[in-house]
């Protein structure tokens, strides 16, 4: 049964509540495109890559695909993700008690999380007032530790916005099959684990940049792990999509795997010097065919 939406729900488009590095909202069109080309309307969805989920949370709103499962490797998102689709009530009223200032950024820099709650909670505030979203332990706070910038560490941190996010994609919790804190193979296990046929299951693997992941991520790929899934990939049976920031080495990994790569424009959501840097995403599949770019 599909959950109920009120009025002002129905005219908004969902949006992730977390900034992430790399964030493929603008890849929701290409891959929506992907599925109808090739007759698909997947009943199970997964995203091992969870990240800030803004492709699963769209295509799910907007009825492409029947249920997700999604995984992420990194314990502060993946609790968050378990809270909002089970606990959402309980962040809310956290956001609404918080206070948005340097301390209370140094003071989740350095708590150390004993629950999901705690891990949600300090995921979100990081995310929403660290620069560009960045979690790995190197980012600072927006605006500085002197708070000197035009930009204050407030400024991404509009509490009325983040909870209509956060009961947005909670009104979707039915239609969640299972949020996976672990790496991409366990995600992929439950999925197939799941009651589903395989013309029933669609991947999308979004793993971490090829470039400068060390920079974003608290956990990231070596190239060991890139030609792990590369490998895997040449063997799975069931439909998939990967996406992947337009490195030669990658390009160079899949020339024989798969349907070979396509570039996507995309705009990354790393700024630099107060601009966002233009790039190419890459398209890899096994599916016959993709969207003209």
């Amino acid at each position: 049964m599909k959950p109920k939406k009120d009025h002002e729900q129905l005219n908004r488009l969902i949006r992730s509540p977390l900034r992430y590095p790399g964030a493929k909202l603008r890849l929701f069109t290409p891959i929506a495109e992907t599925l109808k080309l090739n007759g698909l309307k997947p009943k199970l969805f997964c995203e091992p890559f969870a990240g800030g989920l803004s492709v699963s949370l769209r295509l799910l709103d907007k009825d492409l695909v029947e249920n997700i499962a999604v995984g992420e490797r990194d314990s502060l998102v993946a609790a968050f993700w378990k809270v909002v689709f089970n606990d959402a009530e309980w962040l809310v009223k956290q956001i609404n008690a918080l206070e948005v200032t340097l301390e209370n950024w140094k003071s989740f820099r350095e708590r150390g999380c004993k629950t999901n709650r705690e891990r949600a909670l300090t995921c979100l505030f990081l995310n929403r007032t660290s620069f560009s979203g960045i979690l790995a332990e190197g980012a600072g706070p927006i605006g500085g530790q002197n708070q000197s910038s035009d930009y204050k560490i407030d400024c991404r941190f509009n509490k009325e916005d983040l909870i209509s996010r956060i009961r947005q994609a909670s009104g979707l919790r039915d239609r969640v099959r299972f949020v996976n804190h672990g790496d991409w193979k366990s995600t992929v296990r439950r999925a197939i684990e799941l009651e589903y046929k395989r013309n029933e299951v669609f991947f999308y693997f979004d793993p971490p940049f090829y470039a400068k992941a060390d920079r974003l991520y608290r956990y990231f790929f070596d190239d060991n792990d890139h030609a792990e899934l590369c490998r895997f990939l040449g063997t799975l049976k069931y439909s998939w999509l990967l996406s992947y920031d337009g490195a030669d080495q990658i390009v160079k990994m899949y020339s024989s795997n798969g349907n070979g790569t396509k570039h996507v424009d995309h705009l990354y959501s790393i700024a630099s010097a107060g601009t966002r840097q233009k790039a190419k995403e890459l398209f890899i599949t096994n599916l016959p065919q993709l969207p003209l770019s």
